[in-house]
């Protein structure tokens, strides 16, 4: 896994001329002249990723600031089977190195999530078929990805600044095969197809992708990700019928159920009553 992360070596625009950056993956640093490297991060669509940053606002404080990007090369695409691994082993080597300032202090004035009901987004992660989730290897706040061929909904997701909420489904074998942590905290429903809830995400933007046969990748930030322990959802109130109503039906929006709330709650926002 080759590119050249020095940030001599790098292309670079100034901040406010970053929506001229590429619409290609790749790893970038926010900085100015004399710290060069104050930010760390990656993205599959460089561009889509600067128009709306959850860290803009820091990023526009710095004094001269400069965006310093590098793509990552056709061969390398070719080389690799996972983009957003690759992206996050690269961006974890070039923070380990540089050790940029920003990258682990909190975004500034951010307010919890507030929402009222309205469309909450799921997606299934089989065990099974997809394997161990690398949404597992990530912290909160970084992009993820999941994959869907359901446009329609993705584009009001993006519109409405919805939330996306990842939930693994498996066996016990399915998940010991797949390679996942702590599966003592699984052990208790082994003789039962297993629920854990992975992430959740503010979509931001999608490309067109054939992975696992879907037609869509979607990313996204302000992500959460449950883990330490696992949120295990079968015994959940509600979820039974839950189960039943929308997880058999891929990417879908599942406003209308009861236990949207129990959902909501677990991804830390805050709800407000109907009007």
């Amino acid at each position: 896994m080759k590119l050249n992360l020095n940030y001599k070596e790098m292309p670079i625009l100034s901040y406010i001329q970053r929506k001229e950056l590429p619409a290609k993956p790749g790893i970038y640093y926010v900085g100015n002249s004399i710290s060069p490297v104050m930010y760390v991060g990656l993205s599959r669509n460089l561009k889509s990723r600067h128009i709306n940053h959850h860290r803009q606002g820091q990023f526009e404080g710095i004094e001269n600031a400069v965006i310093r990007y590098r793509l990552v090369t056709e061969d390398l695409l070719a080389a690799i089977s996972d983009l957003t691994e690759t992206l996050r082993k690269l961006e974890k080597q070039a923070i380990n190195y540089y050790k940029p300032l920003l990258n682990d202090t909190p975004v500034p004035n951010q307010p919890k999530f507030t929402t009222v009901y309205g469309p909450t987004y799921i997606q299934i992660h089989k065990a099974k078929e997809a394997g161990y989730c690398s949404h597992f290897d990530a912290e909160d706040g970084d992009e993820l990805t999941i994959n869907t061929s359901r446009l329609s909904l993705v584009n009001r997701a993006i519109e409405e600044n919805r939330p996306i909420f990842l939930i693994a489904s498996g066996s016990y074998k399915d998940y010991e095969i797949a390679g996942y942590d702590n599966l003592s905290e699984l052990v208790v429903y082994r003789n039962e197809r297993i629920y854990v809830l992975i992430s959740r995400f503010i979509p931001y933007g999608y490309e067109e992708s054939n992975c696992f046969g879907y037609d869509y990748v979607v990313y996204g930030e302000t992500s959460k990700i449950f883990l330490n322990p696992y949120i295990i959802l079968n015994n959940r109130p509600g979820f039974k019928e839950f189960r039943g109503s929308y997880l058999k039906l891929g990417f879908t929006n599942c406003e209308r159920s009861p236990f949207t709330k129990e959902l909501l709650g677990l991804g830390d926002f805050n709800l407000l009553s109907r009007p």
